[in-house]
């Protein structure tokens, strides 16, 4: 009986396990409606959670923190980590394994 109850539990823990990480860290992309050609998908991302959001559908407040577009950050906590931001041409020059590097290390 012990056995069993030690095995379910293995058996279980590390999809539970997996959950609880994956709430500690959010991922976050935020464009515009007129730059979505310039999306990224993240969602190969590992251990955390992937948001995204228009700017048009914040308040204010936050769209004047915005400078420019698509910009993706990394929160551990509910605390930024990480941001990256597009340049000029409103294309953010990232790729997967960057953002996954910083998750891994959190």
């Amino acid at each position: 009986m012990r056995t069993l109850i030690v095995l379910a539990f293995l058996l279980f823990s590390p999809a539970s396990l997996g959950e609880v990480a994956k709430a500690d860290i959010t991922v976050l992309q935020v464009n515009t409606k007129w730059n979505k050609q310039h999306n990224i998908d993240l969602n190969n991302l590992i251990g955390c959670e992937v948001q995204f959001t228009w700017l048009e559908d914040q308040n204010d407040n936050f769209k004047k923190q915005v400078q420019t577009v698509p910009i993706v950050v990394v929160y551990h906590n509910g605390r930024p980590v990480r941001q990256w931001s597009a340049d000029l041409s409103f294309r953010l020059n990232l790729d997967l394994e960057e953002i996954q590097r910083v998750i891994d290390k959190l």
